[in-house]
């Protein structure tokens, strides 16, 4: 109990720092404004700038200052619609806009005498009718107003950034999340939750599909969003605005692409992707406007010999067969200028092999089985999911915009155990069903008020029905010992609904033209295995220190869910006195949210024209850390509690975009450490282990201390150059995580050029390698706190794509 109230003390003493510190910083800089408003007490320059109803700035427009309805001053817009009348005396005056194809518009200004003004922004409106796909981008615009960044460090991929990586849109949405600071891959498949963001792997990674987080299963070896349907993807970390909970490691924010924008003729295609490991993938593209209506629909098929990891560095493993399938499609009628209905759908079903560790020795005897080699074990699984997303998006006027949204998830997961080879060599066979049904509502709105102010607010709300059905084989045990080769049944058949609600409210404050200051207070509530409930405050404060330098600080509590579709509710009971016993009578747990505290600082700077350089630092202080860990001898995984945790690191990236040549380097530092297990101790199967880890800090099994990413692209003779590249230190091994795999390396190349064909249209050629020096390395060993199986990164690989138009093909 001491230390959780010293822990509180010394947050309350930072928050403090903070309040003051902001406090000071605002006076000093009214101070200064007001004592430099003093010279000027009788002349001031009069700036502002022009936009069209869109946001978009006018160039060329005339802008007259009038008084009396005489002439003062004549001025025009340059190309970023802005425009400047030098020192006029104060009084009242009459702002004059037009440009020909806009209605004219004028403003009452009135400038003080010693007081400076303000910049002044017009609209224009247009006088012919607003196309469907301008109203779709200033809708758009309008939706990210939704979500504000301030305090949070943003790494974005744009469609020419997902085209410049060696595979393109084929490339797995991991792997292009690889590219950003602080993301690491791991074993397994490319689903989305194989990747680490500092070392965490609680399931807290969220996935935002145009501003609404839709709830997606952790246990997923294949794709469920592809990058193929994506506009662009931001990754949030660091100190996330109070909309954003339950799941805080990161945040995915993916804009879909829209017909109106990314459809047509020039935009529609299909693509044959493929090469060596027998791999085949079909994938389109389809989009379009009619009228008020707007689609947009993509898909691929994709076989392969190689769909997992391997345990071994082979660059042909046994059994590792993989078909994957997914289909996506945004749909949107437009109400009226202002309103927007959209319903967005999506299926990925996923079924894999499991490749065997061969050379293992027989653990457990079998009866009428005397010896059957672990290289020839059979297990797979197979993996569906089916999403669907009804949202209205509207302006009741410029200044307040909303968008609410009802979605629906159903997603199974069926894991099929080799019945005999997995008693032989885990002492359990299981066949294991997790089903979920997720219903749920997410509304947002945000208001400006004033020039100074845009307050946001909004709720979640949802309900998953869980479904946990286990069959296991498994035998008799006394003390850990095996006492009949004759295997039992156990059934373990379990549901549970789990509930989440959450409100927030928050304010962007803009005290001073370089400030910006973003504080709000968010409220979660969890019923499922536990019942909780938290107040999470959020601060986060950014400052342009120069035209060149920004700076950004902040704190966020943050409330973090455990993935509910994995928790084992009675898997410890029911399995004792068998060779599936768990290590320690840890009785039932029931697994918890996370709780954090986090602290952020960072600064951007452009060092020279194209170049780019960014430094965020972190510190985290967290109770009941969430953690994955293998269950029952599967690579399927559970979530387990440590009491305490401690984290700290830091994010480097720089970015070069100038005369065709693209180029970023990553470079982090994260610790993430734990100890006392206080709930899931089950996983991690070494009761030493367990005993070692309630006095002391271990370092988790996910975190890699340094982690580094690079890429560079060149256009050059109509060809585009690309190659990009990972590297990490590596990951945990030993007892209680002691030691450290050697590090981890890998890099990719690829050359695309894109040529007019007859009677096609523009066709596009790509040719990707995959681990171009063929380096092999090793992800992990089967060893640390709750890892079993041992994994290698792909060997060296040759792909193939060709790219056409589909506008031939239906002529």
């Amino acid at each position: 109990m001491q230390s959780i109230d010293a822990r509180s003390g010394d947050v309350c003493a930072v928050l403090i720092f903070i309040f003051v510190a902001v406090t000071i910083f605002l006076r000093a800089n009214f101070c200064v404004a007001s004592d430099s408003n003093v010279g000027s007490a009788r002349r001031l320059e009069l700036r502002g700038a022009i936009k069209d109803a869109l946001g978009r700035p006018i160039a060329d427009a005339e802008v007259q200052l009038e008084q009396g309805g005489r002439l003062i001053a004549r001025a025009r817009t340059d190309s970023a619609g802005t425009f400047l009348f030098k020192p006029v005396p104060a009084g009242s005056y009459n702002l004059v806009a037009s440009k020909q194809g806009f209605k004219q518009t004028d403003e009452t200004i009135v400038l003080g005498a010693g007081k400076s003004h303000e910049p002044i922004f017009l609209a224009l409106e247009a006088t012919g009718p607003l196309t469907l796909k301008l109203i779709t981008e200033r809708l758009n615009r309008a939706r990210n107003d939704l979500a504000p960044e301030i305090g949070a460090t943003a790494y974005r991929f744009d469609q020419e950034a997902i085209h410049k990586l060696p595979e393109g849109q084929n490339t797995d949405l991991a792997q292009v999340l690889q590219q950003a600071p602080g993301v690491s891959q791991d074993s397994y498949g490319q689903g989305q939750e194989q990747i680490h963001i500092h070392g965490e792997n609680g399931g807290g990674i969220q996935y935002r599909i145009n501003d609404i987080f839709l709830p997606e299963a952790v246990t997923s070896f294949g794709e469920i969003f592809s990058p193929r349907f994506v506009h662009s993807i931001t990754l949030l970390t660091g100190v996330l605005p109070a909309e954003i909970g339950y799941r805080n490691e990161g945040v995915v924010d993916i804009r879909t692409k829209d017909g109106c924008i990314d459809g047509g003729p020039d935009n529609d295609n299909i693509e044959m992707y493929g090469g060596q490991r027998e791999t085949v993938q079909p994938s389109f593209e389809l989009g379009g406007c009619m009228g008020k209506f707007s689609y947009y629909l993509s898909g691929y098929y994709e076989h392969t010999s190689l769909g997992l990891q391997a345990p071994t560095d082979s660059p042909d493993p046994n059994h590792d067969y993989s078909d994957q399938g997914q289909g996506f499609g945004y749909l949107s009628y437009l109400v009226n200028s202002d309103t927007r209905l959209s319903l967005m759908t999506g299926v990925a079903v996923n079924s894999f092999e499991i490749p065997p560790e061969p050379g293992l020795p027989q653990q457990f005897k079998l009866a009428g089985v005397p010896t059957y080699p672990s290289s020839e074990v059979k297990e797979n699984e197979l993996e569906q999911n089916y999403y669907g997303i009804l949202s209205l998006q509207g302006a009741i006027n410029e200044d307040l915009h909303y968008q609410v949204a009802a979605f629906s998830r159903y997603y199974e997961l069926k894991y099929n155990p080799d019945p005999i080879g997995d008693l032989i060599y885990n002492g359990v066979a299981a066949k294991i069903l997790h089903t979920g049904f997720i219903n749920g509502m997410q509304e947002d709105t945000s208001y400006k008020l004033g020039s100074q102010h845009t307050l946001r607010a909004g709720f979640y709300m949802s309900g998953e029905a869980i479904e946990l059905d286990d069959h296991a084989q498994t035998f008799h045990a006394m003390g850990g010992v095996q006492t009949s080769p004759h295997p039992i049944s156990i059934v373990d058949d379990n549901n549970q609904i789990a509930w989440l609600l959450g409100v927030y409210v928050q304010d962007e404050w803009h005290p001073l033209e370089k400030l910006t200051i973003n504080f709000g207070l968010r409220w979660d509530w969890m019923s499922a295995f536990v019942t909780q409930n938290q107040w999470s405050p959020r601060f986060a404060v950014e400052y342009a220190l120069t035209h060149s330098t920004t700076l950004h600080a902040g704190y966020a509590r943050y409330f973090e869910v455990p993935p509910f579709d994995q928790v084992a509710l009675e898997t410890v009971q029911k399995f004792a006195h068998t060779t599936n016993a768990a290590p320690v009578n840890s009785g039932n747990d029931k697994i918890e949210a996370e709780t954090d505290d986090y602290f952020d600082v960072g600064v951007r700077q452009r060092l020279l024209e194209g170049l780019n350089a960014a430094v965020d630092g972190f510190y985290k202080i967290g109770h009941d850390q969430l953690d994955l860990a293998q269950l029952a001898g599967s690579v399927m995984t559970a979530p387990l509690n440590y009491r305490e945790s401690r984290g700290w690191g830091s994010d480097f990236s720089l970015t070069y975009e100038r005369n065709g040549l693209s180029a970023y380097l990553n470079f982090s530092y994260a610790v993430l450490q734990a100890q006392h297990i206080s709930a899931g101790a089950f996983l991690a199967d070494n009761a030493d282990e367990i005993k070692y880890i309630a006095n002391h800090w271990v370092t988790l099994d996910d975190d890699q201390m340094f982690v580094g990413s690079g890429g560079a692209s060149y256009q050059l003779w109509g060809f585009l150059l690309t190659a990009d590249g990972i590297w990490g230190s590596g990951y945990r091994r030993g007892f209680a995580n002691s030691g450290e795999l050697p590090p981890i390396l890998q890099f990719n190349a690829a050359i695309v050029r894109s040529f007019r064909m007859p009677g096609v249209g523009s066709v596009e050629g790509r040719i990707s390698m995959i681990n171009v020096f063929d380096h092999t390395y090793q992800i992990r060993n089967g060893s640390g706190i709750g890892v079993f199986s041992p994994s290698y990164g792909p060997r060296r690989t040759l792909y193939a794509a060709i790219k056409i138009p589909l506008a031939p093909i239906f002529k």
